[in-house]
């Protein structure tokens, strides 16, 4: 990934640089979008880029470029970089005197065939999100609590940390959305309860209409996770990856289970 989209221009990695005086440098005030590329081409393209927008919106940000400008930057970093698959990152900055600026990094997928085949397992954080937060809906540069937190996970041998909130209901993971199945219903965590709405998360829900599967947005307490039948994380890189361990104990079976793998043959293309 030799190549980065710097404000519209293309440069070697490394090149571009951020002024010191920018407020996503001093404050960490900023958004990104992480983006999956399969075939060449980015995917649900339109979706992340209407996160991007509206986020800058209610956030005060102003974006640099139009939306066409933008497609044609991310399309033409994957191309440049020679990205069949993969992953881009879109990061807006919130500027400074000479204004805001916008870079494009290409990157490679890190999930494993084994891991869609086995799952992952997920620890819970001592770390709690504030579901009254402005910022939690939005996909921020404000990002050291899921970095601690997903640090600590790996460091105790878990592959993912899962958020509760302030009332201690489930949240969200530090780089995923959550659901669970129970009794032949999808359930997963009502965005009042904190958590960043994916793009990933919208296509289930989505998906699951079209299978004539019921959905819950809900509370949903931890517990519920112990004897849940089946659980699964997703972000726009992984798609829908099982959930199969909690802590000690395994999800349902301990394997994928049939509502995971269906979702996942819809989605993960």
């Amino acid at each position: 990934m030799d190549i980065v989209c710097f404000n519209g221009e293309y440069l070697g990695a490394g090149q571009g640089s951020v002024p010191i005086s920018d407020q996503g440098v001093l404050y960490g005030i900023g958004i990104f979008e992480t983006i999956r590329v399969s075939g060449g081409s980015p995917l649900v393209l339109e979706r992340h880029l209407s996160r991007l927008f509206a986020s800058a919106g209610e956030l005060g940000l102003k974006v640099p470029f139009g939306a066409g400008e933008i497609e044609e930057m991310l399309c033409l970093t994957a191309k440049k970089n020679g990205m069949e698959q993969g992953g881009l990152r879109l990061t807006l900055t919130g500027g400074g005197m000479g204004g805001p600026s916008m870079f494009i990094q290409g990157r490679p997928l890190t999930y494993r065939e084994d891991q869609y085949h086995n799952g992952l397992s997920a620890a819970f954080s001592s770390i709690r999100r504030n579901e009254g937060s402005p910022l939690v809906r939005h996909k921020t540069l404000n990002y050291f609590e899921n970095i601690m937190a997903r640090g600590e996970a790996v460091g105790a041998g878990w592959d993912e940390a899962l958020f509760l909130n302030n009332s201690g209901s489930l949240a969200e993971g530090a780089v995923s959305n959550i659901f669970l199945v129970a009794g032949g219903k999808v359930k997963t965590p009502h965005p009042r309860c904190g958590l960043l709405p994916g793009i990933t998360r919208r296509r289930v829900l989505e998906e699951c209409s079209c299978m004539g599967i019921s959905v819950e947005e809900k509370s949903i307490h931890p517990g519920e996770l112990s004897s849940a039948e089946e659980s699964f994380i997703t972000n726009a890189l992984m798609g829908v990856m099982p959930l199969t361990r909690i802590g000690n104990g395994p999800v349902g079976s301990g394997m994928p289970g049939e509502i995971t793998l269906a979702l996942m043959t819809r989605i993960n293309r």
